[in-house]
């Protein structure tokens, strides 16, 4: 049985995303035996199922629909405006275009996007332009920040490198007396502080969040720094980054701007985002059969977005924990398929194949004679043979094969990881030999030694 179309797109080889949601493993050392074999915890179908009803709301209970492009912006009750200038206001005077953005002196990004949106300000004022920014952290917090002196890499100034050499040595250069180095030294940057370099553009501070309530929780954003563009009728335009605002907010100035495209293509992305949201938590949360069916009903929903890299790291832990034979066979097919001897990452799925069909798993012999017929084919490649760094797929491969009932050749895999590891984790892998044949662990460096001479002969 094939997975349905629309899932094809993730079970390709195995990769976890980006976007600090679903991070990549990039270790370059293996996992130690005793950290490899711990288990995720399972949910029970009870617990999933009271979650899932939980979670269900009845129509009175429906949150109110969330801001969007086109959503009439509200007035901006904020607390504290800071400056030397400050020019207070609440409403948006029609046929002036602002932008609302959110920040936060802990927050270097937001440090990073000020001096655009000095620049942008300078830019747009004759064109009648007002950027806002609003903090929700203390007046004081505020005020003491804008003392700071800018760093040289915000301002997107290189800072040149100190020459190897004494301290305090001077470099006289060659030429005649009393005249000047051919080449002039270039004069250090002016420094200047954040309250300089933000006084082109109103900064504020507003501690009872209404103004964070009314655009950044109504418009389900959770990062930032945030900016909306307010359009000449008052009327949200845009929602986005704020090194991203330049064309968009160019196009609303000039009238160029379509109101309905951008709606339909921010909603998309937010209907993409809490889904992904939604798979993410029920994921983490160990309910295995709701993210199935998250994965499922929306897999069409992020075909060609960036969600699909972070998404095939879930896939296949799920069809495990839910005993989905067929995905869970075709993401082992593909993923030999991609890298046929790639030992090291065929290990850690391979040891999801174990976890699952040794709590339990019926039907799984497919499964488990696959995974073991590619460990073995890849563990035999030229590049692995002799690898002893190859030691944990070892341990994995005998744990596999006592499943399948070969246990005279899981005594052999795992004695030969135990020749290949280091001395701090010979000890966890005796206790699994002992395991295997049934004798103390003290008696299976006898079986060692044993090994060790018929390799020799």
């Amino acid at each position: 049985m094939k997975i349905f179309s629309t899932a094809r797109v993730f079970v390709c080889c195995f990769v976890i995303g980006a976007g600090g949601i679903a991070k990549g493993d990039d270790r370059t050392t293996t996992p130690s035996v005793e950290a490899k074999k711990i288990s995720a915890a399972k949910a029970s179908p009870e617990d999933d199922n009271a979650a899932g009803a939980k979670a269900e709301k009845t129509e009175a209970e429906e949150e109110p629909k969330a801001m969007s492009i086109g959503s009439l912006a509200p007035a901006l009750d904020i607390e504290h405006w800071v400056g030397d200038s400050p020019s207070p206001m609440s409403n948006f005077e029609p046929g002036k275009v602002y932008v609302v953005e959110f920040w936060a002196t802990w927050c270097g990004p937001c440090l990073y996007s000020m001096p655009h949106l000095a620049e942008m300000q300078s830019k747009y004022e004759d064109q009648g332009v007002r950027v806002v920014s609003v903090s929700t952290e203390d007046l004081e917090t505020v005020t003491e920040f804008l003392k700071r002196t800018v760093s040289p890499r915000i301002l997107g100034i290189e800072v040149p490198k100190e020459e190897p050499g004494d301290e305090g040595e001077e470099i006289e250069e060659e030429g005649t007396d009393g005249e000047e180095s051919a080449e002039e030294e270039k004069e250090e940057p002016k420094s200047i502080t954040f309250g300089e370099l933000t006084s082109a553009y109103s900064l504020t501070t507003d501690p009872d969040k209404s103004v964070h309530e009314d655009y950044m929780k109504a418009a389900n954003q959770n990062g930032i720094p945030t900016a909306f563009i307010v359009g000449k009728d008052g009327h949200v335009e845009w929602i986005g980054h704020p090194m991203s605002i330049d064309e968009p907010l160019e196009a609303v100035v000039s009238g160029d701007w379509d109101r309905a495209a951008a709606k339909e293509k921010f909603d998309r992305d937010q209907q993409i985002k809490l889904a992904f949201q939604k798979i993410i938590m029920a994921h983490r949360a160990g309910l295995h059969d709701t993210t199935l069916e998250l994965l499922r009903d929306n897999a069409g929903l992020f075909e060609g977005t960036r969600y699909e890299t972070a998404l095939k790291s879930i896939w296949f832990p799920t069809a495990l924990a839910t005993q989905q034979s067929d995905i869970a066979m075709e993401i082992i097919q593909e993923r030999v398929e991609a890298s046929p001897e790639d030992a090291v990452s065929m290990n850690r799925w391979a040891w999801e194949v174990y976890e699952a069909v040794e709590s339990g798993w019926k039907d799984s012999d497919e499964i488990l004679s696959t995974t073991i017929g590619a460990m073995e084919s890849a563990l035999a490649s030229e590049e692995n043979e002799s690898n002893d760094e190859m030691w944990p797929a070892y341990d994995t491969l005998a744990h596999l094969k006592a499943l399948a009932g070969d246990k005279e050749s899981a005594i052999e895999w795992q004695l030969r990881a135990i020749e290949a590891a280091p001395d701090d984790e010979k000890e966890n892998l005796r206790a699994y030999l002992s395991e295997l044949t049934g004798v103390e662990p003290e008696v299976t460096e006898d079986l060692e030694d044993a090994d060790e001479e018929t390799t020799q002969d």
